[in-house]
């Protein structure tokens, strides 16, 4: 618990400039969370668009539904990897 503490502190104490390198991987794993759950409803209306015969609206969903998966994936996905 102390160092969770410990985190938030050093996180509130940043002059809105730089932060901490966890406060910014944790941040950018919550949007990628979310953007995951956005994926998985937009694939379950797309199945839904196409099985009731909505082809034209289906085939927008499935455009979104593919920036979704790569916005997902890119955040996600570490960028930078540790050579140690």
């Amino acid at each position: 618990m102390a160092d969770w503490r410990e985190k938030i502190t050093s996180v509130s104490k940043t002059k809105g400039t730089t932060a901490p390198e966890g406060a910014k991987r944790a941040g950018l794993g919550c949007l990628g969370l979310i953007i995951v759950a956005v994926s998985i409803l937009t694939l379950l209306i797309t199945i839904g668009l196409f099985k009731s015969g909505f082809v034209l609206m289906g085939i927008f969903t499935t455009v979104f539904l593919l920036i979704c998966v790569a916005t997902a994936i890119l955040l996600l996905v570490p960028n930078k990897r540790n050579p140690l």
